[in-house]
């Protein structure tokens, strides 16, 4: 599953940015890049359980990836 066939299969950008109370141009760009922001999750897991469709991966969203402390990098 990529973030297209997502937003498809809860009926669009254009119904989903409805459902987030985003714009349906803040919607499509999100899903142009292939990457849907973490704030978004929950909320598109529910209409996803409410459309019957599998909930999304957590990889579709940018959730803050925790660093390797034994490469000695802080995070920026």
């Amino acid at each position: 599953m990529n973030t297209r066939n997502l937003i498809q299969a809860l009926g669009g950008y254009r119904s989903v940015g409805v459902r987030l109370g985003k714009s349906p141009t803040t919607v499509h760009t999100h899903m142009q890049e292939g990457v849907l922001p973490a704030a978004w999750y929950d909320a598109l897991c529910q209409i996803a359980r409410e459309s019957d469709v599998a909930e999304p991966p957590r990889s579709l969203f940018s959730f803050l990836q925790v660093g390797d402390p034994s490469s000695g990098e802080e995070a920026a």
